[in-house]
């Protein structure tokens, strides 16, 4: 964030915007030069470095753009006090001596002040010279940088600049892709008032601080500090109306990642690790098994009522969700609120319960068919878990199948890959699969991945034998390049389905040798 004299925007039709810097090569060599200013005067005073800013300013270069850039590399950087007495100190001494021989209005006299001071510190009066005022800003010596490169530096100060126009921002309303534990960890932590809703994205809405009572400096720089987590997601969108107290106007301020992401400066937060131990072995045994369900930790918040709940998981397969909550060692207060709000939700979701901590209240939910408990002792069980997931996949594969099997379609394509046309009506895999692979189109053979027209299995048998006429013989590794290259990925099923034999002499493919079918291929069933 930056001080308010230093913000730049600009402002129409009832839009305002930062004036961004832009990632160019002017710009950049500001930011360069600045950087490598500092670095090389690490062990000086910082008057010194402002008089570099000063030199900047002169040569043209916008001042607010440049004091911007020195301030954010100012907390880069840890400048120190060089005296062996606190200044302070020193002062109050030079005061009361002053009372005592009068006020320095003569050189004689400050001389003679300076000397008792001196006798009493065992300083020389060069030294007090030097240290009376080391405590000032502008004495303070730089002993430490850490220099950020240019593009950082300007990435900085575009997200510093967005952050100091939402000082005065009436409300904010944002969505994103992700990272919601730690955005409502953060909302709640810096005390911002929020509410919720979803149509088809899901929306916070922040009060400001101008829509309060009073305006508040410090709820502004609250929201302000919300943004750098916001923008630390992949997809994002800020909709904010600010208070532009020049012209008591109430302004629109938008940012979106598809234009915005690449001028700001994303945070380095840390991994995110697990509540408990509990979350973290279910996810890694549930991970390891490979049902085919997508493990994703903290997805988007759940609606309950006017209040949201984070769920630990959510499980996914053929656009079905089920959200996972891990109720492990909690409060029984915590245990009360996070009753009251899963009374409210109204999405599929498994709760995965401590025996040791069911309570009247939490057993009381049992009756509500959204919600799916699950208890556990010492150690979670994934076998109640799968189950439960299995039979919930069948029904909507059921459901699925029945709609494939009076869906008139046609296909063209010489192959069919099962998990593209999936996509392409929105169903699962599985489903295709059982449809296909039962009752296959006429002309096509069904494999393991896809559907094979009987053309294109003509076309490699052809290709086969051209190889075998050629060389008069061919092994299973020239065999299955010459499959793969007509877009079939499973060799072994087109070689058994034409008829090939395969001759092994060891366990090196290189050395096995493919065998002329003994019946045509048009003689073959299909």
């Amino acid at each position: 964030m930056l001080p308010s004299s230093l913000l730049v925007v600009w402002k129409r039709k009832g839009e305002i915007q930062p004036r961004y810097a832009k990632l160019s090569s002017e710009n950049l060599e500001v930011a360069n030069r600045l950087i490598e200013a500092y670095k090389g005067h690490v062990g000086e005073k910082k008057k010194i470095l402002s008089a570099l800013v000063a030199d900047l300013e002169n040569q043209g270069y916008e001042y607010r753009f440049v004091r911007a850039l020195a301030l954010l590399l100012d907390r880069k950087g840890v400048f120190t006090c060089n005296s062996k007495i606190d200044p302070s100190d020193l002062r109050k001494r030079i005061f009361q001596a002053a009372e005592k021989f009068g006020l320095p209005a003569t050189p004689e006299k400050r001389q003679q002040i300076l000397e008792f001071v001196a006798s009493q510190t065992a300083l020389t009066t060069q030294n007090i010279e030097e240290q009376i005022y080391a405590d000032l800003d502008s004495e303070l010596i730089l002993t430490k940088f850490d220099p950020p490169s240019a593009l950082e530096l300007l990435q900085q100060y575009n997200l510093s600049l967005a952050q100091t126009l939402l000082f005065d921002c009436i409300e904010l309303g944002f969505k994103a892709s992700g990272n919601w534990q730690r955005l409502f960890y953060s909302i709640k932590k810096l005390g911002l008032i929020y509410e919720v809703s979803r149509d088809n994205d899901f929306w916070v809405k922040i009060d400001g601080p101008a829509s309060l009572f009073k305006l508040t400096k410090r709820y502004g720089i609250n929201i302000a500090k919300l943004l750098p987590t916001i923008t630390a997601n992949q997809q994002w969108t800020v909709n904010a109306k600010i208070l532009w107290k020049y012209t008591n106007e109430i302004c629109d301020f938008k940012m979106e990642s598809a234009k915005h992401s690449l001028l700001l400066r994303k945070p380095n937060f840390q991994q995110v690790t697990y509540d408990s131990a509990a979350e973290e072995s279910f996810a890694s045994q549930f991970k390891a098994v490979k049902s085919g369900w997508i493990l994703k930790r903290e997805p988007e918040p759940v609606l309950a009522g006017n209040q949201v709940i984070v769920p630990d998981f959510s499980l996914e397969r053929a656009g079905l969700k089920v959200y996972l909550e891990i109720v492990g060692f909690w409060t029984e207060e915590y245990l009360l609120r996070k009753a009251a709000k899963l009374k409210q939700v109204e999405v599929e979701m498994i709760l995965v319960v401590n025996e040791a901590l069911v309570c009247e209240k939490l057993v009381a939910l049992e009756k509500r068919p959204q919600l799916h408990f699950i208890y556990y002792r010492d150690k979670i069980s994934l076998a109640p878990i799968l189950r439960y997931l299995q039979t919930a996949f069948e029904e909507v594969k059921a459901k699925e199948i029945k709609l494939l099997e009076n869906l008139p379609v046609k296909f063209t394509e010489p192959i069919v890959s099962y998990a593209e046309f999936a996509d392409r009506i929105g169903v699962s895999v599985e489903s295709v699969q059982a449809v296909l692979t039962t009752n296959p189109p006429n002309g096509y053979v069904p494999m393991h991945n896809s559907l094979v027209g009987k053309e294109k299995l003509q076309q490699i048998h052809s290709a086969l034998n051209e190889a075998l006429k050629q060389s008069g013989k061919l092994t299973l590794s020239q065999a299955t390049r010459i499959i793969e290259a007509e877009g079939i990925n499973d060799a072994a099923f087109a070689l058994t389905y034409l008829g090939y034999k395969i001759t092994w002499h060891g366990i090196n493919s290189e050395l096995a040798e493919i065998l002329k079918p003994n019946i045509r291929l048009q003689d073959q069933e299909p």
